[in-house]
């Protein structure tokens, strides 16, 4: 609220209802990837493949298109990519156990490097990608329903399904345990393989439509689409709330974030800063956040500590009085 007087104060335009509301198809593509990004981090771990996933997604579906296949037909080849990068995300993190951090940093390079070789047997430029999709595609992501921008509708799709996923399911309470506690969900008979295979899934599948999303909103399907996302999602999600240790954090708290970062860029920019410099605010702000996270946590750990320590001290001192008592007698 604070964001939107400030920055209405300096353009008086920021504040107009229509601009408002589809400016909001700049960002909230974002959250769509933060959400289920969200619950993988909530299970204690990372993925830093999904920039990389999206432009796999684009891409095989631009190619496909490109051979002479129906658009909702190479749509469907797209997600089926993303779903299998996520797949294989989870399927190496379970095998090898390694930290999920350095398997989805090998995996981004590795779907960064088919993207483009899928762009090269196409026989597609890098950097131009596939133009010429057919409109019923193109007026997907800018077009609107009900007089709401369809991207804004994808993303309250997706956080309803998320925050009921998170908060109403086994899913999600296994999810959460799993991040808090590994261990114990270990001895609870948790499935947790199966869990974090779903969660990295969900993060991939997500990504993909993200890519098609961006792929119908510039018109073209581009091996790089999804460079630009990695930095701004993580930002969301840690800013969201949720702990980059596992176990804490709301789906709630990533949509509030979607909008508050998405709309302080937007402020950004009419307050005449350039790309890099609200990159540089942003990211000053995630290691602010992140900062602060960490001595919050730091400091309620000590509070605890301290007032166990006191209950204890309390207790021996009672059962100290109450023997010495006893001997009197």
């Amino acid at each position: 609220m604070l964001e939107l007087v400030v920055f209405s104060a300096l353009s008086p335009k920021f504040l107009d209802p229509n601009r408002l509301l589809f400016s909001m198809s700049d960002f909230v593509y974002l959250g769509i990837i933060a959400l289920p990004l969200a619950i993988v981090m909530i299970t204690g771990g990372i993925d830093i493949s999904f920039a990389s996933i999206a432009s796999l997604a684009a891409i095989m579906m631009g190619v496909t298109f490109k051979s002479g296949a129906n658009i909702w037909v190479a749509v469907i080849v797209g997600l089926i990519a993303a779903l299998a990068a996520g797949l294989i995300n989870g399927l190496l993190i379970i095998l090898t156990r390694a930290n999920p951090m350095v398997i989805t940093l090998g995996t981004q390079f590795l779907f960064a490097g088919l993207a483009l070789a899928a762009s090269g047997l196409g026989g597609v430029s890098a950097f131009e990608g596939v133009s010429g999709l057919p409109e019923e595609f193109t007026a997907i992501a800018g077009g609107r329903t009900l007089g709401l921008p369809n991207m804004l509708i994808v993303f309250i799709i997706f956080a309803i399904l998320f925050a009921i996923l998170l908060s109403r399911t086994t899913f999600g309470r296994q999810a959460r345990l799993i991040g808090a506690n590994p261990v114990a969900a270990r001895y609870a008979g948790f499935r947790s393989d199966a869990v974090l295979i779903g969660a990295y899934v969900l993060t991939a599948f997500a990504a993909g439509i993200v890519g098609l999303l961006l792929s119908s909103y510039v018109g073209s399907a581009r091996a790089d689409v999804g460079s630009a996302l990695l930095m701004p999602v993580l930002t969301l999600v840690v800013i969201g709330g949720v702990s980059m240790y596992g176990g804490e954090g709301t789906i709630f708290g990533v949509i509030v974030a979607t909008f508050v970062i998405g709309f302080l860029q937007q402020g950004l920019r009419f307050a005449h800063l350039t790309e890099n410099e609200v990159a540089v605010f942003t990211g000053v702000i995630l290691v602010t956040v992140a900062s602060l996270r960490w001595w919050s946590g730091r400091w309620s750990e000590r509070v605890r500590n301290s007032r166990v320590r006191r209950e204890n001290l309390r207790r021996m001192g009672t059962a100290a009085t109450a023997e010495r008592t006893d001997v009197l007698v």
